[in-house]
């Protein structure tokens, strides 16, 4: 039987699901799917634990453990690496409610974030004392960009968003963690509006260093200085030149009382440059052409340096530099996806794991002529067992242009999960991440599909990040463009290659990625003068749009949506056809629609205009609500509803 043929005249799934079968019991966490049983407990009570962080000193470790409540929680290192030992930080379920960049301050023994209270992103400071987990809400703003302690550990600079579209207003102010004094620094101007970014202090508090979008446009991401005497804004980067606001950040240590470094990509690539508080000028230190990861300043024989932290979704690079000439000493490389975690004289504690490699601990002991790396954590090999399921081929993949660097057809970079166990011959299935894919990091998702059974394929279309500042503004303007026919020459390639039929080809997203899948299971077949086709076997998408004009009105981010698709106003008629709302008709397979109703970053009508549309014209798909969940999905009940409904789901057009 062809995978979805038959589906188109007999199925229908359109009602809203609620748990009410034996699978979805709380204490089930073995699924059926394809008459195997796909356990998903190994991820979920095994090693519930995500989104790693250290204190500054290294000693302690902080991570999200996901359980009937998502509870942050902290590991001293010194007594031991049991994780199941950890205590909680603070008595609040964080399935129902956000915590971003937890930080912990060794001065009031306090660990801080910055977060919402109902998963709607209102967000705000608040703080927990590890000694009496109870939270206190610190600001009450309706967002924060960005926020940092001083060197001292006493206040909290952080840049608030008042207002956004046309009436857009933010302020740079200044908290006293001990008085709770609350003062207004500045506010942006039209001409420079702050963004994300981080907040670094002067030593002596005399200035500030954040980030601001020139024209509120986030291809032209700038960093400034603000003294915090005379409120003069200065800013530090070219404002003529575009830069990312990703490829764009400052340091928060201080090289002296009038000296830093920030980084740039205004060049193309994520550069390290020198600011000079008291010329109030500006110098380029280096001139790579992959990013910068981060940098940290470390001790060896009582004579600072810059260790420097490169990385792509290929390998991570690590060096050291001489902070006086800007040369680089040596460079050493590593398979894993590094980030820097602590710095203690000269050793540095870095969060690593890859596509195969699920979480550790490496430390860096930096000397001045090498460094030698030693993992400090690891898990055990019978929990990597349960928690690793495919064997993982790095792919380059030919698309349909030309790069303009090399002459030749542009190759695409990709990563393919192939299961250990992969479903019997005839009924493969494979699967391929829309957008954000072709991360060398760890992927719960991959790894279920891939217990499955199912083939994932994740790939970088034109727009992903890790490969300059160019290649990730390549669909700036361009939603719905040539990222879609990239992913359509990856479907084709893939295919191919491992000889399945394209009604056994799926897509899947989320966010933008929901957008993507939705747009590739509709696609009309031409896009900027560019033709393609593929039949996609059904699309699984979460928390998405299908119409990029409502997106922009209802978001709490429309400034996203005019970098990625354009003015709503002067290119209505582009956003409207690059929107699959009203290319549903062409729906080539089954179509899962999966989103929370506490949404504020992507409304949950962009999923419900979609079903509603389906329904209307009478088309094979499934829209699945979770109460009270903002943008993605977290929590033991509702992981497992998800994985429930995505099995149940490819299991009703395998069988019809």
């Amino acid at each position: 039987m062809l995978f979805m043929n038959k589906l188109f005249a007999t199925l229908m799934l359109v009602v809203a699901v609620t748990a009410t079968t034996a699978q979805q019991s709380s204490s089930n966490l073995t699924l059926k799917f394809q008459d195997r049983d796909v356990n998903i407990a190994p991820f979920f009570e095994d090693f519930p634990y995500s989104q790693f962080s250290l204190s500054e000193d290294g000693t302690k470790l902080f991570f999200f453990k996901t359980s009937n409540a998502n509870k942050l929680q902290w590991l001293d290192l010194a007594k031991g690496q049991d994780l199941s030992k950890a205590t909680d930080v603070v008595d609040l379920d964080f399935s129902k409610r956000n915590c971003w960049g937890p930080q912990y301050n060794d001065k009031d023994g306090c660990v801080y974030w910055i977060g919402d209270e109902n998963n709607e992103e209102i967000i705000n400071i608040y703080r927990s004392n590890l000694l009496s987990p109870n939270p206190e809400k610190l600001t009450d703003v309706p967002y924060i960009y960005a926020w940092d302690f001083n060197p001292q550990k006493t206040k909290i600079a952080y840049v608030a968003r008042l207002a956004q579209n046309e009436k857009r207003l933010d302020e740079l102010r200044i908290l006293d963690l001990k008085t709770g004094k609350d003062e207004l620094v500045c506010q942006d101007k039209p001409d420079f509006r702050y963004t994300w970014g981080d907040v670094s202090w002067q030593p002596d508090g005399k200035g500030l260093m954040i980030l601001a979008l020139k024209d509120a446009d986030r291809q032209y991401a700038n960093v400034i200085y603000v003294d915090t005497d005379t409120k003069q804004m200065t800013v530090l980067t070219d404002p003529t030149k575009m830069a990312s606001y990703a490829g764009t950040s400052v340091m928060q240590e201080w090289i002296s009382p009038d000296e830093c470094f920030y980084f740039s990509d205004q060049d193309g690539y994520k550069n390290l440059y020198r600011f000079d508080r008291k010329n109030m000028s500006s110098s380029k230190v280096t001139n790579f052409t992959t990013d910068i990861e981060d940098a940290r300043f470390v001790t060896i024989k009582n004579e600072k340096y810059l260790f420097v932290l490169q990385s792509n979704p290929i390998e991570s690079s690590l060096m050291l530099m001489d902070i006086k000439t800007g040369k680089m000493l040596y460079k050493q490389s590593s398979d894993l996806s590094l980030s820097i975690g602590a710095v203690k004289g000269n050793e540095v504690s870095m969060l690593a794991n890859s596509a195969s490699v699920v979480f550790q601990i490496v430390k860096a002991e930096v000397g001045k002529k090498n460094m030698k790396l030693a993992v400090s954590f690891d898990l055990p090999e019978d929990l990597k067992a349960k928690l690793v399921h495919s064997d993982v081929e790095r792919l380059s993949i030919p698309t349909f242009d030309v790069d303009a660097a090399t002459g030749k057809q542009r190759m695409l970079h990709a990563y393919l999960y192939k299961p250990k166990n992969p479903l019997p011959a005839g009924k493969e299935i494979i699967m391929i991440e829309s957008f954000y894919g072709g991360e060398n990091r760890y992927n719960t998702e991959y790894q279920v599909y891939n217990a499955a059974g199912i083939t994932v394929l994740s790939p970088s279309p034109r727009g992903s990040a890790g490969f300059g500042r160019d290649f990730a503004a390549m669909n700036d303007k361009d939603l719905g463009g040539n990222e879609i026919i990239d992913i359509i020459y990856c479907a084709k390639y893939i295919s191919d290659k491992l000889n399945v039929p394209a009604e056994r080809v799926g897509v899947f997203g989320m966010s933008h990625g929901g957008y993507a899948t939705m747009r590739l299971v509709t696609f009309p077949g031409e896009v900027n003068g560019n033709k393609a086709h593929f039949k996609f076997g059904f699309g699984i998408e979460t928390a998405g749009f299908c119409d990029i004009i409502y997106q922009h009105t209802h978001s709490n981010i429309p400034d996203w949506t005019f970098l990625e698709a354009g003015d709503p106003v002067a290119d209505k008629a582009k956003l409207i056809d690059r929107s699959s709302l009203y290319h549903a008709e062409k729906l080539t397979g089954p179509l899962l629609l999966l989103h929370g109703n506490h949404d504020n970053r992507v409304d949950i009508e962009g999923s419900r205009l979609m079903d509603r549309k389906l329904i209307q014209l009478g088309l094979p798909h499934r829209y699945v609500e979770f109460e009270g969940l903002g943008h993605g999905i977290k929590g033991v009940d509702n992981n497992r509803k998800f994985y429930y409904e995505c099995f149940r789901f490819l299991d009703e057009i395998e069988n019809k």
